[in-house]
């Protein structure tokens, strides 16, 4: 069956899919191929859009001497809530290119909050232990390690973990969906969820809590960060994953598809600025 190819239209995927031999032959009604055929380019673009997935995962260990934590981000060969499951082998690929031992751009965040004040800093390690992926990372001496998570940690009150992650090839079963192969971007302490029980502290809420309410204010704040160079060395996979939630939210979908590189975007970040410019000035029309 034909799937949509990197920088192919949703009109250019639309007329080789109705045109496909075998989707001829397995689907002679137009109406059904044609529907089945959107359906495949829907199922491609929320491929590639940032997804997080919440675990009720406490802290592994709190290592008070050497001030490490150790902590399970995601849980694999069980169907969680969505009817989803990740394969045991889904992450393996995404860890050794990406992980601290690839290029190193996988972040221990709070929220998923993708800015340098809600950052924790990059995985030390990150692998597979039983049927989770652990991470592990240093004590910095920073204000959001020092004030908000290394005290939490240490009592034992942050209760959730979640991944952040785009798929990138599945299986559908009858009953669940089997995510086989993953891009792995960062893993959260979850402070506060979608979970009734998850804990709330207003203290944390209060510093982190910067909601982009509107497309506009969204905007402005991703090219508030740029021309303020933010984004610069080693937080380039920061830049990414917003321009990846940007491309799935704002941008043409043709450009939604594309697989944005930290050395692509470090070198056209003029290029970045403009274009979201551009964007602006239709949401200010």
């Amino acid at each position: 069956m034909p799937s949509p190819r990197a920088n192919e239209s949703r009109d250019q995927f639309l007329d080789r899919c109705m045109g496909d031999s075998e989707m001829v032959g397995e689907f002679g009604d137009n109406d059904q191929r044609y529907a089945v055929c959107v359906s495949y380019w829907q199922n491609k673009k929320a491929m590639n859009t940032i997804q997080h997935k919440v675990y009720d995962l406490k802290a592994l260990d709190v290592d008070t001497s050497n001030r490490s934590v150790k902590v399970a981000i995601a849980e694999m060969e069980s169907i969680d809530r969505d009817g989803d499951v990740f394969d045991k082998s889904a992450f393996d690929k995404t860890i050794a290119e990406r992980g601290p031992l690839g290029s190193n751009e996988i972040w221990h965040l709070i929220n998923h909050e993708r800015k340098l004040e809600s950052s924790l800093g990059k995985f030390q390690k990150l692998y597979k232990e039983g049927k989770y992926i652990v991470g592990e990372n240093n004590y910095r001496d920073m204000f959001l390690w020092k004030e908000v998570a290394w005290p939490l940690y240490e009592k034992g009150d942050i209760t959730q973990h979640s991944v952040g992650f785009t798929v990138l090839n599945q299986q559908k079963g009858v009953d669940h969906n089997v995510i086989t192969q993953v891009a792995l971007w960062e893993g959260s302490a979850v402070l506060w969820g979608a979970n009734p029980n998850t804990p709330t502290f207003e203290v944390v809420k209060s510093f982190l809590e910067q909601k982009k309410e509107t497309a506009f204010d969204y905007m402005a704040w991703v090219i508030k960060k740029l021309k303020d160079g933010k984004y610069t060395g080693e937080n380039e996979s920061l830049l990414v994953n917003e321009l990846q939630e940007v491309s799935a939210l704002f941008l043409p979908q043709e450009t939604a598809q594309k697989d944005i590189k930290p050395q692509e975007a470090a070198l056209d970040v003029n290029k970045l600025k403009n274009a979201i410019d551009i964007q602006l000035l239709k949401f200010i029309k």
